[in-house]
């Protein structure tokens, strides 16, 4: 039997009173000189404390006169077997024959209900204070236990605040599974692991070794008080009493248990009180209560604590059918050197944690915790010399953030390298995890720490803290040669079908313009106005001409052609906008295609890669990047994955640095986390990132499921965060390093590039052409006229004739001549068979009067009277 006041006792001191101020005083002036009071206790708690609180109670109502002045409360005390519930009715029996106005008890949740039965059939008040998971109305009872979906609702806000993924609840009688019921079928608790196991003081070590083997380290203890002591012991022999494990009671005792063993082990052990001991009324009740005669043969009276389960005479109090439903619960922790209130809970406001650093009191824990980590940089880099030992064989940006968040919390760590040298995934066909992963699962450390990616599949059998680095998988791929500028670079702005349809366009509007032309009257005109008997007309546009106004245009040029009918005028005009539109795209897009360097690119993005088998891509091999594409839903992605999987020889790379290799071997891409990616594009000048990131995650330190240390570290990087740690850190590691690729990357502001002649030397190349052709065309045609003139000088005996080597040779002497003879040699002989002896021609002959004409025809008789009928 517990020494120290019983729960039973303490509603007694409170219960009594309230019956005596609210009902039997206002009628005390028609009330008998006695009230008679019945009890029921169980045979275990025989002048124990409960009894002897109840007896305390009695005696201090009837010494307050104010409450009864003319009548006094007498009570007859039955006692039965616990669990026995038909022994437990007959003493009810005997207490209504005795004439009770009222029964008291018993604590018992069992026999409770069934002494709750017979009051509500007769009609008698029954005063409780026990545990009750029924959910039918009260009408003849008021039961000071606060009501238990509120209990388990207090229960719920602390495993939420402190954060509990996966627990085990350990119960004792049966009706502990049902008064816990909406603490397991919680809708928070969705994704709550929950492990349920009923047991008694003999199987407590095996319960909990099966708890122990499958690792978890979060506990709901809900067992008897007189046997939580034996509990107690079988944590001490499984060695279940160190910081990994947390322990949440049920019961509001656990300030009367002797917790010696666990004080310095830094075991987590948290509990609810509704008796705040502090209190001034409540220690002014207990002085009374020990000092009161009812006392004396209690040797070991405990005048500091109440076994109780509610906080008495200082609490709140508000009842609703029957059931106390407004009180306030104290949150106790172990710290050294004993439980102290770290929070408070109400039913209106939840949980209300005062004191957050109890559950981790960084001031006074002195812990090693192992870390694994993995090399990766410029994460987690290593020194190779052996000039360094332990912890000093490690640097980089990981370390740096490990190294201030131990000091921000209040730990110190051993480093070492996980064996497989692998982040951790999860085998399809097995289900077993390797990496550091498995280093967490298997608790052969701590922590994990470095480019660790935060995704589903580890938050599955892992913890992760807030992430202290937000990234996504990017494209490492080569970068291309630049395009080697062509002769020919000008014709780039427009594609060579557009060359083609501008040489076919112009093709088309030329013999259009000639039709159009020929075909209207109003382009027929007289050459010689004057003579009006003439009749003889001629059109502008011959097909020469034709071709010749229309490549005039296009150049920007213009002709001498004008056309003059209306027909030929909107041939004109639409050929005028469209060569507009044309020149203008076309000096817009030169300048980019020659002053802007151009590099050819065989992939743009991921969608690129999926579609095309002739570059291979991969990923690091048992890293989160693989686990993203082989359990991705998008198509796309999907496709990728098949390509990867099937791959011979295989695309996957076990660490960043063969993958970057492959890369710069070429025809490779390497899908890597962006933050890596990052800086290995800013220190080598052949690699670039292609497209953007293919989705959003974050880097996180990894704890074991249900690691107390998540919370604080996570806590830690926030701060680390707000403060701009992080990011210099960042800078330090990715910017500031001395082998910073130095990238011949022109600003916005910088001048455009000098063209040169790989740039536009086609033009030059066009020119001689150009003139070329217009040389070798004037041969032909003297060739031509050389032809013609030899036929007709073989009708005439009396002209020279001469080979056309010598006519050639004489006409460019001529050309060559800056002075002498004005006329040239094809018209000296031309004229000397029409005139003998004559040696000069005047200049006026070098000119012929009138320019050649162009093609004319005789106006038909019958039509002069009607010009739209010529054709």
């Amino acid at each position: 039997m517990s020494h120290s006041w019983g729960y039973s006792g303490a509603a007694a001191v409170l219960f009594l009173g309230i019956v005596a101020s609210r009902f039997i005083a206002p009628a005390s002036s028609t009330l008998p000189p006695q009230v008679k009071v019945g009890a029921i206790f169980t045979e275990d708690e025989k002048n124990g404390p409960n009894e002897l609180a109840f007896k305390y109670a009695i005696n201090k109502i009837n010494k307050d006169k104010t409450l009864l002045p003319y009548t006094s409360l007498v009570y007859d005390i039955q006692y039965v077997p616990r669990d026995d519930s038909f022994h437990a009715s007959k003493k009810a029996c005997q207490l209504v024959q005795y004439g009770v106005y009222a029964i008291f008890g018993p604590s018992d949740p069992l026999l409770g209900s069934h002494i709750h039965s017979v009051c509500d059939a007769l009609d008698i008040p029954h005063l409780e204070a026990r545990l009750d998971v029924e959910s039918d109305v009260r009408e003849f009872s008021i039961n000071l236990h606060p009501t238990q979906h509120l209990l388990n609702a207090a229960f719920q806000d602390v495993m939420t605040f402190l954060n509990w993924t996966r627990i085990a609840i350990i119960y004792e009688k049966e009706y502990g599974l049902l008064k816990l019921r909406e603490l397991v079928k919680s809708p928070q608790n969705n994704g709550l692991e929950i492990f349920l196991r009923q047991s008694n003081p003999d199987s407590y070590q095996d319960v909990l070794k099966e708890v122990k083997d499958k690792e978890i380290r979060n506990i709901v203890i809900d067992t008897k008080p007189g046997n939580l002591q034996l509990f107690l012991k079988g944590i001490l022999k499984l060695q279940m009493n160190d910081y990994k494990y947390h322990y949440l009671f049920t019961t509001f005792d656990m300030e009367t248990f002797d917790l010696e063993d666990f004080k310095y082990n830094f075991v987590n052990m948290t509990a609810f009180r509704i008796v705040d001991t502090e209190d001034i009324s409540v220690k002014e009740i207990l002085r009374s209560m020990s000092k009161s005669q009812f006392n004396r043969d209690l040797r070991l009276l405990n005048s500091t604590f109440i076994q109780v389960e509610l906080k008495g005479l200082s609490g709140p109090i508000e009842f609703k059918e029957g059931r106390r439903i407004k009180f306030k619960l104290d949150l106790l922790k172990l710290k050294q050197p004993a439980l102290v209130k770290v929070g408070e809970w109400q039913p209106v406001t939840g949980v209300n944690i005062t004191d957050r650093a109890a559950f981790f009191d960084s001031g006074t824990m002195n812990f090693t915790l192992v870390v694994t980590t993995i090399l990766e940089t410029p994460y987690v880099m290593m020194h190779t010399t052996n000039n360094y030992t332990g912890n000093n064989r490690f640097y980089g940006f990981c370390i740096d953030i490990l190294d201030r968040i131990s000091q921000e919390v209040g730990f110190d760590y051993l480093l070492d390298l996980v064996p497989d040298r692998k982040y951790g995934a999860r085998d399809p066909s097995t289900g077993l995890w390797n990496g550091m992963v498995l280093q967490l699962m298997q608790h052969k450390a701590d922590l994990a720490v470095g480019s660790m990616t935060i995704n589903y599949a580890r938050e599955s059998v892992i913890d992760f803290t807030k992430p202290f680095m937000n990234l996504g998988i990017s494209i490492l791929f080569k970068v291309p040669k630049s395009q080697q500028a062509k002769l020919f670079s000008f014709m780039n702005p427009l594609a060579t079908q557009i060359w083609l349809y501008v040489l076919s366009a112009y093709i088309l509007v030329s013999i259009t313009m000639f039709v159009v032309a020929r075909f209207s009257p109003c382009e027929w005109q007289n050459p010689h106005p004057c003579e009006i008997d003439n009749a003889l007309v001629k059109n502008q546009f011959s097909l020469a001409n034709s071709f010749w106004f229309t490549i005039g245009t296009l150049m920007q040029q213009g002709s001498d052609l004008n056309p003059k009918a209306t027909s030929t005028r909107i041939v004109g005009g639409i050929w005028w906008f469209f060569t507009l539109i044309i020149i203008s795209s076309y000096t817009a897009n030169l300048a980019a295609f020659l002053t802007v360097e151009r590099m050819i690119t065989p992939i743009e993005n991921a969608e690129d890669l999926a579609g095309q088998t002739e570059i291979s891509y991969g990923t690091l091999e048992s890293g989160s990047t693989m686990t993203f594409f082989r359990d991705s839903m998008i198509e796309t992605y999907k496709k990728m994955w098949r390509f990867m999987e099937n791959r011979k020889p295989s695309v996957f790379v076990p660490t960043y640095e063969e993958g970057i290799q492959k890369v710069l071997d070429g025809n490779y891409a390497f899908l890597m986390e962006s933050t890596m990616l990052d800086y290995i594009v800013q220190r080598n000048c052949n690699l670039t990132q292609i497209g953007a990131p293919l989705d959003s995650k974050g880097y996180g330190i990894a704890t074991p499921k249900g690691s107390p240390w998540r919370d604080r570290i996570s806590l830690a990087i926030l701060e680390l965060q707000e403060k701009g740690e992080i990011q210099m850190l960042y800078d330090k590691w990715w910017k500031k390093s001395g082998d910073i690729c130095h990238r011949n990357v022109k600003g916005k502001e910088s001048k455009a590039s000098s063209l040169g002649v790989d740039n536009i030397g086609g033009v030059f190349v066009v020119l001689l052409c150009g003139l070329t052709f217009a040389v070798i065309i004037a041969i032909f045609e003297f060739c031509y006229n050389s032809k013609k003139n030899a036929s007709n000088d073989k009708r005439s005996a009396s002209v020279p004739h001469q080979s056309l080597c010598s006519e050639m040779k004489g006409e460019f002497c001529f050309a060559l001549k800056c002075g002498g003879s004005r006329q040239r040699p094809a018209l000296r002989r031309k004229c000397s068979k029409c005139m003998s002896g004559v040696s000069y021609v005047p200049a006026t002959l070098d000119v012929p009067p009138h320019p050649p004409l162009p093609p004319v025809r005789s106006i038909p008789r019958n039509t002069t009277e009607n010009p739209s009928k010529i054709f």
